[in-house]
């Protein structure tokens, strides 16, 4: 529904852009301006402008290559919006100020100038993006909790929205890792969002599972799910719903992490070495469909120690209030991307109490990390690809226990 109620939006969008790109072109040469050029570059461009469609809805492997596409063309419209938009405001707001008439002839050399400056910056700003989203950070931090443990401090690896399929793939799976590797954690946390829906857009999904398999920690690996990680239709990078009454994991995927040595914790809560509990959460929009019930966070929690510390991973940091009414110490979350794409980063800032970083709320800490890979345009603005690297210090630990290098983990 919310595709068709788009689509005219679009539409007019796209029209938008054609008229002022070949304007401009008629200012560089009258080449620009004859059929031979007007009636190949509509063409490409309509192509380009329907490659959501082909994203979605073409068949086997073509859909991720045409994702690919789609996710590239995306983050480049927008800012060819954004800056042709600002470029029309500014000469509305002149011609309004000096009383000049909006109809009036646009000098053509001011026009080829704009033109120039603007395309120019869209193409950098586009290169810049792709690049920059390939390169991952290390965020650090360091959370004291006032409960009792068997160990002095617990090192975890965060790490969420890996969106693999359409452009990410193996190449940032292993920078990934090798920046896990500097932190050498006791625990690593995939906070969702692990597939982009369709697992048929993953290339060489067994050279991945066997690299996240690779990854070495004290006490192994673990997940929930995300939104993205079910079998719907995804068009410009929005999931739609595919009417059914639950929600499914393609059960490629249950595979590929157990392949992978990830433990996937739906609604379910480890005991970690005898000192520590560790509760994994359906994602928030499990509430949305009938017949699936997300348990609540008191109702996860009821049961548990008090005086030993609750980890939380939650994909979704929407329920940090309840969290820590329910005595939550630590909740780990991804989903919002830092809005991966400026102005994005501003608007989550609005929307999430926590919207990237860390905040403390009563006696807990919420962190949420802005992710690994992409979601729709493959590229980041204003924003970085990272791994959280979290130290979790623990209060007068009782006397140790024995570590040892994958130590079994009792549910409870």
């Amino acid at each position: 529904m919310g595709a068709v109620l788009l689509s005219p939006l679009y539409l007019l969008l796209n029209v938008y852009l054609i008229s002022r790109m070949l304007l401009w072109f008629r200012t560089l040469h009258s080449f620009l301006g004859s059929p031979w050029f007007v009636i190949p570059f509509i063409t490409c461009y309509i192509l380009l402008a329907l490659s959501p469609l082909a994203a979605a809805f073409a068949p086997g492997k073509m859909r991720g290559k045409m994702r690919i596409l789609n996710n590239y063309w995306l983050g480049t419209l927008m800012y060819l919006l954004i800056f042709l938009l600002l470029a029309d405001f500014l000469r509305i707001f002149y011609c309004l100020a000096t009383h000049q008439s909006l109809f009036s002839a646009i000098d053509a050399n001011s026009l080829r100038i704009t033109g120039g400056i603007i395309f120019s910056s869209v193409l950098l700003i586009s290169i810049y993006g792709i690049c920059h989203a390939a390169h991952i950070k290390k965020t650090s931090y360091e959370v004291s909790v006032q409960k009792n443990a068997s160990i002095p401090e617990l090192k975890i690896a965060l790490v969420a929205d890996l969106h693999l399929g359409g452009s990410i793939g193996l190449k940032q799976m292993q920078r990934m890792k090798d920046v896990i590797d500097t932190i050498q954690p006791d625990l690593v946390v995939f906070a969702g969002d692990i597939f982009d829906n369709d697992f048929d857009a993953i290339q060489r999904p067994e050279e991945i599972s066997a690299l996240l398999a690779s990854i070495d920690s004290t006490y192994g690996s673990f997940a929930c799910w995300g939104n993205h990680d079910i079998d719907e239709l995804i068009l410009a990078g929005f999931t739609f719903d595919s009417g059914s009454d639950a929600i499914r994991s393609d059960p490629r995927m249950d595979q590929f992490l157990e392949d992978s040595g990830i433990t996937l914790l739906q609604d379910e809560t480890l005991l970690i070495d005898h000192s520590f509990y560790l509760i994994g959460r359906l994602d928030a929009s499990c509430k949305k469909k009938s017949g699936i019930i997300r348990r609540s966070a008191k109702e996860l929690t009821a049961a548990l120690r008090p005086d030993r510390p609750v980890i939380v991973i939650d994909h979704q940091p929407s329920e940090l209030d309840s969290l820590a009414d329910a005595h939550a110490d630590l909740v780990l979350s991804g989903h919002t991307h830092d809005g991966q794409l400026f102005p994005g980063n501003l608007t989550t800032r609005i929307g999430w109490k926590n919207s990237c970083g860390m905040i403390r709320i009563q006696d807990m800490a919420s962190i949420v990390t802005s992710g690994v890979g992409v979601w729709g345009p493959a590229m980041r603005i204003g924003t970085n690809s990272e791994v959280a690297e979290i130290t979790v210090h623990f209060a007068a630990p009782h006397a140790p226990l024995s570590r040892e290098a994958k130590p079994q983990s009792t549910r409870g």
